[in-house]
């Protein structure tokens, strides 16, 4: 919770909007956060390589759905503390620890070295290289010798092959200014292709699978998301439900302020599909209630959203 703590911390001196914090157990990320357009979605572990495949994967899908980014924070790799000002990577995933995370944010300084099998690296701008080695009236050859490497590697770093810090730092000694791209950890994650359907997810049970097919027979695209508050994301025109799929039970109060706060952060809307609703409310903690009676009376789309925003807190 300590490291948590900072992060919250740090997000909110650079000018976040936080959710609350995602408490759920089986819950993939901690929270979302919300700067401008600028949409994260944070996982905080002290140990990063207790990040799994899986998971990844569930938090890939949910912020490409989203347009946000995703970032795991951390403070070690096994027994290893990870480098101030170094990006990691876990499975496919961008992970810094606190220090890169604070100074990128609150300094405006973005990283420029990642950690790969065998050292440290960093990106170059190969067409930088190339504008000012000519610039300079340096043939691939002339400025091969000068690094001790091959002309077929200087012809790679101008095609956008990486290279170590060492390289780097003499290569931008020789050529000047630098030639290194830096990271934006806020970079939106891309598409995704590893959506499931509703049949292939074995975590959802009977009554969730019913209500998320009723809702994809109406024409929203209905993506299962593994490892959050709620169950799915449905999708019609611009239309993006935050959708929740449960029988009523003393823990949905919980849940519902959790996806509702997510849902505000994310600007999207939620709802909660119901067994049935009791004692006549239509909404719990601001967020809107459909009984499955009712959708399966439903013929259109549009149907769902107008419930949705008439029944809103």
């Amino acid at each position: 919770m300590q490291l948590l703590s900072k992060v919250k911390r740090i997000l909110e001196k650079s000018g976040f909007e936080l959710s609350e914090l995602c408490s759920f157990k089986n819950v993939g990320f901690d929270l979302i956060a919300r700067r401008g357009r600028e949409l994260l979605i944070v996982k905080v572990l002290v140990n990063v390589d207790a990040f799994s495949d899986s998971v990844a994967n569930d938090l890939k899908a949910l912020a490409s759905l989203l347009g946000a980014s995703l970032l795991l924070i951390g403070e070690r790799e096994g027994s290893k503390p990870l480098e101030n000002d170094v990006i990691y990577f876990r499975n496919g995933v961008q992970t810094v620890n606190v220090k890169t995370l604070e100074n990128y944010l609150v300094e405006n300084v973005p990283p420029q070295v990642y950690a790969a099998p065998g050292g440290f690296y960093v990106n170059l701008d190969g067409e930088k290289i190339r504008k000012y080695r000519e610039e300079k009236k340096l043939s691939r050859g002339d400025l091969a010798r000068m690094l001790h490497v091959s002309r077929k590697t200087i012809r790679l770093y101008e095609e956008g092959m990486s290279a170590r810090v060492e390289i780097a730092a003499l290569l931008g000694e020789i050529l000047h200014p630098s030639v290194i791209s830096s990271f934006d950890l806020l970079k939106p994650v891309g598409p995704f292709k590893g959506h499931r359907k509703i049949s292939e997810t074995r975590w959802l049970y009977t009554f969730q699978k019913e209500i998320l097919s009723l809702i994809e027979r109406l024409g929203y695209k209905v993506i299962p998301i593994h490892r959050c508050p709620f169950e799915a994301i449905s999708k019609e025109s611009k239309n993006i439900l935050l959708t929740v799929a449960q029988k009523y039970s003393v823990s949905l109060r919980e849940k519902a302020r959790m996806v509702r706060s997510i849902a505000e952060i994310a600007e999207k809307h939620a709802v909660i599909f119901i067994d049935k609703c009791v004692d006549g409310k239509r909404n719990i903690e601001g967020m809107p209630m459909i009984e499955k009676r009712e959708l399966r009376q439903m013929k259109d789309p549009s149907e769902v959203m107008e419930l949705v925003i008439e029944r809103e807190g």
